[in-house]
C-alpha cells in the first residue's frame, strides 16, 4: 500500500467517524411513561416499547463497536502505517476496494467468510431458516 493510499483511507476514516458521532445515539424509551403507573394498559403499547428498545440497543452496540474499529485504525495509521492493511490472520494485503468500503477492515475477505460462513449466504426458499 503506498503513501497516497494510507492518506485516502486516513480521510475516509476521520469522514466515516465524523458521520457516526453526527448521527448520535438511539434513544431507548422507557416502558413506562407515568411513574405513578403500574405496567402499561395498552400490550401492544409495551411490546411495541421494548421491540424499540431492542433496536436502539442494537444500534448504539453497532454504533460503539464501529467507532472503536474506526479508532483502532487510525491509531494504526498514526504508530504502525506499515501494518494498516495487513489482515490479522493471514498477513496478507487486504485488497485496497475492500479499505475503501471499510476502512477498519482487518481481515481479507478470505479470512472473514472463514469466520462468518453464514454471512452472504441467501435462502433459497421460505424454509431455509
Amino acid at each position: 500500500m503506498t503513501g497516497k493510499e494510507r492518506e485516502r483511507c486516513k480521510r475516509l476514516l476521520e469522514r466515516l467517524r465524523e458521520q457516526v458521532l453526527a448521527a448520535g445515539t438511539a434513544k431507548a424509551e422507557p416502558t413506562r411513561k407515568d411513574g405513578s403507573a403500574v405496567g402499561v394498559p395498552d400490550e401492544d403499547e409495551q411490546a411495541l416499547t421494548e421491540m424499540q428498545q431492542i433496536l436502539a440497543s442494537t444500534r448504539n452496540r453497532k454504533q460503539r463497536e464501529e467507532l472503536v474499529g474506526i479508532d483502532r485504525a487510525l491509531a494504526t495509521l498514526a504508530d504502525r502505517p506499515d501494518d494498516y492493511g495487513v489482515c490479522e490472520e493471514c498477513s496478507e494485503s487486504i485488497a485496497l476496494r475492500r479499505l475503501e468500503f471499510m476502512p477498519f477492515a482487518t481481515l481479507c475477505i478470505e479470512c472473514q467468510a472463514e469466520k462468518d460462513p453464514k454471512r452472504g449466504v441467501r435462502r433459497r426458499s421460505l424454509s431455509d431458516i
